[in-house]
């Protein structure tokens, strides 16, 4: 296990950014994954969210799967497990169709076959050896034509990607933002650097920064490895995902 997948178990990885995590998401971007994960599961009556983080995409799915559809979310990060929790209270129904398991990847055991599996913004955490298992673990646990469904990878390739702003979002008298941007640290690893900023009008309250060490996959190599797993390309899915079929 990488070193960043140890810290993101154990909640390290995101002790500095959960406070932000909701803020600061690109909104814009989400909103799109969310709606193509929901267009691709319209049939789907269970579903395994392999790193539900706080529950942005489990609340989503919540509302594109038919009645009666359960979710199994799973999420080690104890920091990101609150919020998780604390979303899925407030919302209707969430108690008879969501279960949150507090394990890893690689052991969590939802105890029945699924129709669907999402990993979104988790891949890139997994060294080649991690992830060979975690697509033969995930495919075991597909219904058969179940659907393994992951986000386009960026970058494609281990390269310096520059610093850019993200706008966030307001909450009373101030506003939030990210600064972004991506190191070159060896092979296929690339290190995100995040500087989460906290404005009230033109003034900085705070800043902090966290960093990510993450390993790059390609479209390519994700071919290969979910291919190697049993799983077949689904042809015409959505743009901005990776949809593989048992």
């Amino acid at each position: 296990m990488t070193d960043e997948t140890a810290r993101a178990d154990e909640g390290l990885g995101y002790a500095i950014n959960a406070p932000y995590y909701d803020l600061i998401l690109p909104e814009e971007h989400w909103a799109g994954l969310a709606a193509a994960v929901g267009g691709l599961l319209k049939d789907a009556r269970s579903v395994a969210e392999v790193g539900a983080g706080t529950g942005y995409f489990t609340e989503s799915m919540l509302s594109s799967l038919p009645a009666g559809a359960e979710i199994f979310a799973i999420e080690p990060a104890r920091v990101m497990r609150a919020a998780l929790v604390t979303r899925l209270a407030r919302r209707p129904g969430a108690e008879r169709r969501v279960t949150v398991l507090p394990c890893d990847a690689a052991t969590a055991d939802p105890g029945t076959a699924v129709d669907a599996v999402v990993l979104l913004n988790l891949v890139m955490h997994f060294s080649p050896a991690e992830r060979a298992r975690l697509w033969r673990r995930w495919a075991r646990a597909l219904t058969p034509g179940g659907l393994l469904i992951v986000e386009a990878q960026y970058p494609q390739k281990a390269e310096e990607v520059p610093s850019s702003v993200v706008p966030g979002r307001t909450l009373g008298r101030r506003r939030y933002d990210t600064v972004s941007r991506a190191d070159v640290i060896g092979g296929d690893m690339i290190r995100w650097v995040n500087t989460y900023r906290t404005w009230e009008g033109d003034r900085l309250v705070q800043e902090e920064t966290a960093e990510f060490d993450c390993h790059v996959v390609s479209d390519e190599l994700l071919a290969a490895e979910l291919s190697a797993a049993g799983l077949s390309p689904v042809p015409d899915a959505p743009e901005s995902l990776r949809v593989w079929r048992r």
